[in-house]
């Protein structure tokens, strides 16, 4: 891949990271600010532009991680993680691995270790 499209993931990611973070320190619905975004999570790639946090933003409501109300050219300006955004963030794992995103947006429990076990001992003859 591109450089571009790597930073483009990277943004993702640092948004949803920031989300997270501003979450539990209590804020809901922080308004996005790409300088507090790019100090909180360590960003030292160079400087993010309002523009790629704008198109994360959007990115990140798209796909089921943050509610709010879009604006046209400001992308979501307060977004709130929604219950699937708080998984996903929480793994710490990178938005671009399918898999792992694909699993945190399943609605399904993740079997436990009995569970698996007890479901693989009747099969063993």
């Amino acid at each position: 891949m591109s450089a571009a499209t790597d930073r483009q993931w990277a943004v993702r990611d640092a948004v949803l990271r920031w989300l997270l973070a501003k979450t539990t320190e209590g804020y809901r619905s922080p308004i996005l600010d790409a300088d507090a975004i790019g100090g909180d999570v360590g960003w030292a790639a160079s400087p993010l532009s309002d523009d790629e946090v704008y198109d994360a933003s959007n990115y990140l409501f798209k796909e089921g991680y943050v509610t709010g109300m879009p604006v046209k050219g400001v992308g979501i300006p307060r977004p709130m993680l929604t219950l699937v955004g708080r998984r996903v963030a929480k793994t710490g794992n990178p938005l671009r691995s399918k898999a792992n995103a694909r699993d945190a947006k399943s609605r399904r429990r993740p079997r436990t270790f009995a569970e698996a076990s007890v479901t693989t001992a009747g099969t063993a003859k």
